[in-house]
């Protein structure tokens, strides 16, 4: 049920059947050269619909801007945290009071996660008492390590949109690196740190991803987080 397709009355006649939303959150910056600077926006747009279509949830239009300053020099468009901790926080507190009592934020971008952790606590004493807000980054979901423009989310990109990943132009990072997930969280601290170490902007091998596997990931990723959201209940 996109909010998009509804009218107020629309709206209202389904907040009877359920009050319950998805919202989610996404980043504009490089994904070497053969993703679309979207990715992220396309990956929680995508898992975001699949999973509100399967609960008869509410999902709300992506969020498209994140904290993607480690990207810098390359293409990155960049809020400072504060400025998403207040969009974000702005709008669940706007849709709690219209009537939805559980707000399910997916992010797809790890460099927002440091602001989203903070969502829920910053909007507790301001939403009705029977609300509340919870996030899930995707990739917490899935069995296969974190990258960026790797073999993970190449493959998932496959699987979303083919027509908008240029397979000729993947290359692999020019340096090996650890797809440990707290390192990637150490480099999101300075801006311009991405492309440093990573020469080319790419953590991972994308030319061994599929879209077969795509496919996979995103069914396993879909499933875990339906049964993550049920277990908020």
């Amino acid at each position: 049920m996109s909010i998009y397709d509804l009218s107020d009355g629309d709206f209202r006649t389904r907040l009877e059947q359920t009050q319950s939303a998805i919202i989610p959150v996404g980043s504009l910056e490089q994904h070497g050269q053969h993703l679309p600077v979207s990715t992220d926006c396309l990956i929680a747009e995508h898992i975001s619909k699949e999973v509100a279509r399967r609960l008869e949830y509410f999902v709300f239009p992506i969020v498209p801007y994140g904290v993607s300053f480690e990207h810098a020099p390359m293409f990155n468009i960049s809020v400072h945290d504060s400025t998403l901790s207040n969009i974000l926080c702005d709008i669940c507190i706007s849709i709690a009071h219209l009537g939805i009592k559980k707000i399910v934020i997916i992010n797809g971008h790890y460099g927002n996660m440091g602001v989203l952790q903070y969502v829920s606590q910053n909007t507790f004493t301001k939403m009705p008492p029977d609300s509340a807000v919870y996030v899930i980054n995707y990739w917490s979901l899935m069995k296969e390590k974190f990258d960026h423009a790797g073999e993970v989310e190449t493959s998932i990109m496959l699987a979303v949109n083919p027509t908008l990943v240029k397979m000729d132009k993947a290359e692999a990072s020019g340096k090996i690196l650890m797809k440990s997930k707290e390192a990637y969280r150490s480099m999101t601290c300075r801006p311009a740190s991405f492309p440093e170490l990573t020469g080319n902007g790419v953590w991972g091998d994308p030319k061994l991803a599929s879209a077969e596997k795509g496919r996979e990931l995103l069914c396993e990723i879909s499933e875990n987080v339906i049964r993550t959201i049920r277990e908020f209940d």
